[in-house]
């Protein structure tokens, strides 16, 4: 009743992303006035139009290659009927009136598929031969990228494309689920029916109930994948122009029928076989696993790779669109044209504000805060596994004879949590249990018998109203130990915490509402082994009206696309080492309407470690991203780093990385310099107020060496938020302030870089001036730049003189290290080397930051040097203003923190460009003049 109410206020408030309290309010008001909703709840009814209206989600970020691109969808729009989009218009309806999807999502989606549509091509056009498209989709585990994708499907079904090909994961379970949200979100029938697009109304469903006069038509079934028998058995011909739809596996015999039965549709035409009458779109979903090439160069393409590339040379006209919450390993495919990197796009798509992903669960921070206000409650760790589920089990150990007492609370947390749901009004709605502590079949099995045995008890307990057995229940409902925290508890710090306004569901019950609940719970619980052994099958669809509960004993089954509806309580021990199966492990992440603070995870301390740290580097991956898509750059641009775990975890499998270099970055004992600045005059306007608002801040108790400004016992604090401000090129990838200044906070935590020092350099026999106050005023140093660029780029990428780095040192010390420096008979400078300054005579405590103010002119051979003399004091406007450029002076740190990164080895030279060392040339780093 509520969802009618929901969709009449909506209809009333009309097409808004964002409304006011007044709007709201109208609509519940006009609402209210119709018999049906009379006596609704007001109140109720107000909570759920502010749920839907307040989702938030940012905008996605593409980066595209412009040379490759046509735009096109516009003019198509314009030339084309309303209602061209039927497919689109029907889905949108549905996903508003039935799915209840928020406003906000549903704009999103509709930008989105439209971006991606448009970076395409038109599908009508059928005399241009050649055309191939590839992008990538990035969005989050269990993130709704499967409604992003059936949106640009039905797009694509309006605008043309005929033959829409979708590869749904290595499962059966998972190609059925695919088809099953396609069947209902595109098709409109149930394909489980025989010729079903034919028939009118009776198997009708999801979006068909709607409307059933869009008829495209499926070449697969929820029951059975690619046939050629199938395919005939539908009697119509290849050449129709309604939208052809299959749901494949990633699986090479599948893939060579369908090859086999693709090149029988093959017209020969000057000397070549190719399909003239399709345009074919590919979703590749979960596009990390199985597509890609992991063999050698010189070696043939493995086959799911190679029957992908077979299936797509039968076309004149293809699109390739990948999805996938781990683009570890696609970043490193090779930049080849016959290949699958996604040249023409990528694209990094924002999680909505009501998903629940790894950054609100474990964090994105260096260091463990069990406190943390940031993050939801939700984490068990457990440490009383390992005799039962040993690390490093083999397939023909004996397996466990009991269980362990953290499974055992677990499983009790599942009942309860069922429990809770009813008392909720949730009684309908599927629950699931995740269970994955090891990747072999004849382990789940046994383990399904000792938990099937287990809950047994625990229901017959329940059914007799066992006094010991109900006392166990209520202890894990309100008693909190030493290492447990109750759903009391939780429930409480969570609506104590940022997180109090995430669900308005949450509510803290009492035992005597929930024990009442318990019988109900256990009657609908199933214990279940996911695997090739086992006839065991998930059958939410079946069971949609009424809803199931489920204990799903696991693992690779379980690990990568499937949704586990409801899951609200996961034991998890799966110890791979690879970001991308281990983020993919996580079926935890998504949303959880009704029931965010019933959730619980438990796993050990190590695991939990190691999915922050996987945390860490895919919020890494996104703000590499952003810096690229503001630089403009093209995904064959886009120098992907991927932070590496010391010694621990892999980015991905070691086949999918033959074509990466590692990179280590630590920056103790180095020297770090903005050899290239942005031209931008807005930014350099920008640069240079905040370097004056910091400088000003230092106030006047510098000291002036050789007319240089030196200012000693900065704070990191101050450091911290001058980096934040400043911009550098955003292609000078090596100089990255946020990384730099979490490496900062790392060490100031073991009493490092505490006590910074800052230079403001000077060029006294310069022309040009910077002028800081009536007391400080210095010269503008020129440097030798690149030529005509939309960048500052210092040849030899240094900004420093040999000397300048020395400025704060003691001159006792200076001459100590000069002796040191002399004992290489090669080195002959009359000052010491500064890299044995930085490792030896440095302290820990006394990092410098040197600031130059810079020429804009530079000291260009195209654009000349100036010569004709100019007053000292000159006000710049917006035009010319000084460019600010930096170095950083890090000593020899004590301790070994280090972070590795691995990049495409195409990509290398974007992003590790060979420096030149002060021991080894110095010709061109005194000043140009």
């Amino acid at each position: 009743m509520i969802d009618k109410a929901l969709n009449i206020c909506r209809a009333i408030i009309g097409e808004k992303s964002s409304v006011t309290d007044e709007e709201i309010d109208n609509a519940i008001e006009q609402c209210l006035t119709m018999p049906l909703f009379a006596s609704f709840n007001r109140e109720q009814l107000h909570i759920e139009l502010m749920k839907l209206y307040n989702v938030r989600q940012e905008e996605y970020k593409m980066l595209f290659d412009n040379e490759r691109n046509i735009p096109w969808l516009i003019n198509f729009k314009a030339t084309r009927k309303k209602d061209t989009w039927k497919f689109w218009n029907r889905y949108v309806a549905y996903l508003q009136n039935k799915k209840n999807f928020a406003p906000k999502v549903i704009d999103e989606i509709n930008r989105l598929t439209d971006d991606i549509l448009d970076k395409l091509f038109d599908p009508t056009i059928r005399n241009i031969k050649g055309i191939d498209k590839k992008g990538l989709v990035v969005g989050q585990v269990q993130s709704g990228k499967t409604a992003n994708y059936t949106g640009l499907i039905c797009k694509a079904a309006d605008a043309g494309f005929n033959l829409i090909i979708v590869l749904a994961g290595m499962h059966n379970n998972l190609r059925s689920q695919t088809q099953h949200r396609l069947d209902e979100d595109f098709l409109g029938f149930d394909t489980q029916h025989e010729r079903a697009w034919q028939t009118n109304g009776t198997n009708r469903i999801g979006v068909g109930v709607m409307d059933n006069n869009n008829t495209a038509i499926s070449i697969t079934t929820i029951k059975s994948d690619f046939k050629k028998s199938l395919a005939d058995s539908l009697g119509i011909s290849f050449d129709i122009e309604n939208p052809l739809l299959l749901v494949v596996k990633k699986n090479s015999t599948v893939l060579r029928r369908l090859n086999t039965w693709l090149l029988s549709q093959c017209r020969e035409i000057n000397g070549e076989k190719k399909i003239i009458n399709k345009s074919l779109l590919i979703i590749d979903d979960e596009a990390d696993i199985a597509s890609i090439n992991t063999n050698k160069a010189n070696e043939s393409p493995t086959a799911i790779n190679g029957w992908i590339r077979k299936i797509t040379n039968h076309f004149y006209r293809f699109a390739y669109v990948g999805y996938t919450a781990t683009p570890f390993a696609n970043i490193f495919i090779p930049l080849e044209k016959d290949d699958l990197f996604p040249r023409d796009f990528i694209i990094n798509l924002p999680a909505p504000s009501n998903y629940i992903g790894p950054e609100k669960i474990f964090g994105i921070s260096f260091e463990a805060d069990e406190n943390n206000d940031d993050l939801l409650p939700v984490v068990r760790k457990i440490d009383d596994y390992g005799k039962y589920f040993p690390d490093r089990h083999k397939k023909n150990d004996p397996t466990p004879t009991e269980l362990p007492e953290s499974l055992k609370t677990a499983i009790k947390c599942f009942i309860v949590t069922c429990a809770i749901r009813i008392a909720r009004g949730q009684g309908n709605k599927h629950n699931s249990m995740l269970i994955h502590v090891t990747r072999y079949l004849k382990w789940q099995n046994s383990l399904k018998d000792l938990v099937e045995k287990l809950f047994n008890y625990y229901k017959r307990g329940i059914e007799q109203e066992d006094r010991d057995i109900l006392e166990q229940f209520r202890n894990v409902f309100e008693i909190d130990t030493n290492d447990y925290i109750s759903y009391c508890t939780t429930t409480k710090n969570i609506l104590n915490s940022s997180f109090k306004d995430i669900d308005n569901k949450m509510e803290i019950h009492s035992w005597e509402e929930i024990k009442p609940c318990l019988y109900g719970a256990v009657q609908k619980i199933k214990v279940m082994s996911i695997n090739g052994m086992s006839d065991d099958a998930l059958e939410y669809y079946e069971n949609d009206k009424n809803g199931i509960s489920v204990i799903a004993i696991g693992g690779d089954k379980l690990s990568r696309g499937l949704t586990l509806e409801g899951l609200s309580v996961s034991y998890f021990l799966r110890a791979s080492k690879m970001y991308d199966t281990l983020m993919q492990m996580g079926r935890w992440f998504g949303y959880r309407p009704g029931y965010v603070d019933l959730c619980r995870l438990f796993t050990s301390s190590e695991l939990n470690e190691w999915f922050r740290h996987i945390s860490m580097a895919s919020e890494d991956l996104r703000e590499e991203f952003d810096l690229m898509w503001t630089a403009k750059a093209t995904p064959e641009k886009y120098a992907l780093k991927v932070r590496t775990h010391p010694g621990q975890l892999q980015v991905t499998a070691i086949t999918k990385m033959r074509n990466v270099d590692k990179i280590k970055v630590s920056w103790s004992g180095s020297l770090v310099e903005t050899y290239k600045l942005p031209t931008d005059k807005d930014i350099i306007h920008k640069n240079l107020n905040t370097t004056k608002t910091f400088l000003s801040k230092l106030g006047n108790s510098f000291t002036k060496l050789n007319m240089n400004y030196l200012w000693v016992d900065v704070s990191p604090g101050d450091i911290f938020k001058f980096f934040s401000e400043f911009k550098v090129a955003p292609e000078l990838n090596k100089v990255n302030l946020t990384l730099i200044s979490n490496y900062i906070r790392k060490l100031n935590q073991n009493n490092e870089l505490q006590s910074w020092r800052v230079a403001l350099m000077n060029k006294t026999t310069a022309v040009k001036r910077f002028e800081l106050s009536s007391q400080i005023a210095v010269g503008c140093f020129t440097r030798n730049t690149a030529g005509d660029t939309d960048t500052y780029i210092i040849k030899k990428n240094h900004i420093v003189s040999p000397t300048d780095e020395l400025i704060d040192i003691d001159p006792d010390d200076l001459k100590k290290a000069l002796q040191i420096s002399l004992q290489d008979k090669d080195w002959e400078k009359p000052y010491p080397k500064p890299k044995i300054v930085r490792e030896k005579f440095r302290g820990v405590n006394n990092p410098l930051l040197i600031i130059y103010p810079l020429d804009p002119l530079g000291a260009n051979p195209k654009k000349g040097k100036t010569s004709e003399p100019i007053p000292e004091k000159i006000i710049f406007n917006a035009e010319d203003d000084v460019i600010i450029g930096l170095a950083i002076v890090f000593p020899k740190s004590n301790l070994e923190h280090t972070v590795e990164y691995a990049i495409n080895t195409a990509l290398t030279n974007e992003y590790y460009q060979s420096e030149v060392d002060f021991e080894e040339n110095n010709d061109n780093l005194e000043d140009d003049e």
